[in-house]
């Protein structure tokens, strides 16, 4: 019943002013993406709830559309990508062979085979290397979401925002959300 209200009261401000709105709730709820013209569904088994405002259209699948935050000008955006055990690991690896060859732009860091800081789970990561290329965000969440097969996948912007909000707010995920080790940051 509260979802069902949630879902209106977002589809009521969607076609008043124009904005869509990214829902992302617990297991007994779905994730939304509405726009004035279409709705997306996607299910999730986290525990986490995130809501987003996104300006512009669905971000998520629009080439060079933005989420409406002010990025700080230097790397823009983190890429984590998440695995447990060898057979998540593998496919982790292959993904990330397949970013280095479409995004060559992009900064690729070693893996950490070991939780590490607020990552609960093993992982790699890369990044957007300059500021000029925040402009490949959707190109990226794109592949991401073509590419993912089971793993789990973290885009976090650096914004003005703060960290706890880059991690939890403005935070696009792909796959199962993941609750991060983030009690103790400042929100």
């Amino acid at each position: 019943m509260i979802s069902s209200i949630i879902i209106l009261l977002l589809l009521c401000c969607s076609l008043i002013d124009g904005s869509s709105w990214a829902i992302v709730a617990s297991d007994s709820f779905a994730a939304f993406i509405i726009t004035p013209t279409k709705a997306k569904i996607a299910t999730t088994s986290s525990s986490s709830v995130v809501f987003a405002a996104l300006e512009n259209g669905d971000a998520a699948t629009q080439t060079n559309s933005q989420p409406s935050f002010t990025l700080k000008q230097r790397n823009p955006y983190d890429v984590h990508v998440y695995y447990s055990g060898s057979n998540q690991r593998e496919k982790a690896m292959l993904l990330r062979s397949k970013m280095k060859q479409q995004f060559p732009w992009m900064r690729f860091y070693e893996p950490k085979d070991v939780p590490i800081g607020p990552h609960p789970l093993p992982m790699w990561e890369a990044d957007f290397a300059s500021y000029d290329n925040r402009v490949f965000w959707g190109e990226v969440c794109d592949f991401i979401k073509e590419e993912h097969e089971d793993l789990s996948v973290l885009v976090h912007p650096h914004s003005f925002n703060g960290d706890y909000a880059d991690h939890t707010k403005n935070a696009f995920w792909v796959g199962d959300v993941l609750e991060l080790r983030i009690q103790g940051w400042k929100r």
